[in-house]
């Protein structure tokens, strides 16, 4: 078992990371989306694999490296907030 310093430590890192990628993918979404086929796989795949390295390198001060599933589902929660809030700003 995890101790629940470190599960919290977790929860909040995990929400935050969603909130950092929410704003990565907003300020890089025109060079995600442009024509050059090519380009657009070689930045989708350099957005997912710096993010991805990022996260568990986090994971791994944290908890060692140790990936729980409900750090998943804030990351997915903390991305839905920060698109919530970039809409509400829009406004």
């Amino acid at each position: 078992m995890i101790p629940l310093s470190i599960q919290i430590e977790l929860i909040f890192f995990s929400f935050g990371f969603g909130l950092f990628f929410f704003v990565v993918y907003f300020l890089c979404e025109r060079f995600l989306y442009c024509e050059n086929v090519y380009f657009r796989i070689l930045n989708t795949g350099s957005l997912v694999l710096a993010s991805t390295l990022l996260y568990f390198l986090g994971i791994e001060k944290i908890s060692d490296g140790i990936l729980h599933l409900y750090s998943l589902f804030l990351i997915l929660l903390g991305f839905v907030c920060g698109e919530m809030i970039a809409r509400r700003l829009k406004k």
